[in-house]
């Protein structure tokens, strides 16, 4: 009998991540496992086998820790001695796929976010919205990357980064399957059929068809991809906007820190952009 595979979605900030919930919701309803703050669907549960984790902001090592610990806790009811029997021992089926966006784009779209539309979550984010509207554009980018004294937002590009570059060997030995933002938006038929197709999950085309168009961003937020609102957590949908928003200083910086990794998940071929 063949079992069904237990589902994560592996993401960032800013990188779609309600969209494809809400995508994964309404095509398998009852194996959704619904998020909660700070990932407590993940970390505070058992991982219940055959379902789906959607929105899953977490570096491949704290993932295997918790799916995987390396012994049997003590308690046998313990959430980790549970996930131990079905993951280490049973070795139960899971399938994982990526979602990954430039990493530029990501931190354009969190500091409007955080700075006017997103709904305060917790007390940092509250600090870093407050933050935010105190500084000019340039600074409160330095801010989310971690380069102004004081900057601890939970949400900075470091955690994003970390993210990224641990999964990176993981989808490319094949692994988990890797889903950039910018390919999903440009042909999200397509890709959410990938999606589905590698999950092994069991929903049929037209279905699947339908539930994309109807989650479009065209449909959510009444407007065209490009079009902006500041407002909205909707803000433009496209990719390429951190080329308004990017300083030379803000450039340099980034370049320093993530240049290396926009290469290697393969959005820039060499530093000189």
């Amino acid at each position: 009998m063949n079992q069904l595979p237990t589902i994560f979605h592996i993401t960032h900030v800013k990188s779609g991540s309600q969209w494809v919930y809400q995508v994964l919701l309404e095509a398998a309803p009852r194996r959704i496992v619904r998020p909660r703050m700070r990932m407590l669907h993940f970390f505070g549960d058992s991982i219940l086998p055959g379902m789906i984790y959607p929105t899953v902001y977490v570096a491949r090592g704290r993932f295997e820790a918790a799916l995987r610990p390396t012994s049997p806790p003590e308690s046998f009811y313990a959430p980790a001695s549970q996930n131990y029997r079905n993951f280490v021992q049973q070795d139960r089926p899971i399938k994982t796929f990526v979602v990954l966006r430039d990493l530029r784009d990501t931190l354009v779209s969190y500091y409007f976010s955080l700075k006017v539309s997103h709904v305060m979550l917790s007390d940092i984010m509250t600090e870093g919205s407050q933050k935010l509207n105190d500084l000019d554009i340039e600074q409160g980018l330095l801010y989310l990357c971690g380069d102004v004294q004081g900057s601890r937002s939970e949400q900075a590009m470091p955690i994003q980064a970390e993210i990224q570059r641990s999964w990176l060997p993981v989808c490319d030995q094949g692994g988990a399957l890797l889903v950039r933002y910018e390919d999903l938006i440009a042909d999200e038929q397509a890709w959410f059929a990938k999606i589905a197709e590698y999950c092994e999950m069991d929903i049929s085309k037209s279905r699947l068809e339908e539930i994309v168009a109807k989650n479009s961003f065209s449909n959510k937020a009444g407007r065209k991809r490009g079009e902006e609102d500041a407002s909205s957590h909707y803000r433009k949908g496209i990719s390429g906007d951190w080329r308004n928003h990017f300083s030379d200083r803000l450039k340099e910086k980034f370049k320093q820190a993530y240049g290396q990794l926009l290469i290697e998940t393969g959005y820039e071929k060499d530093l000189d952009w």
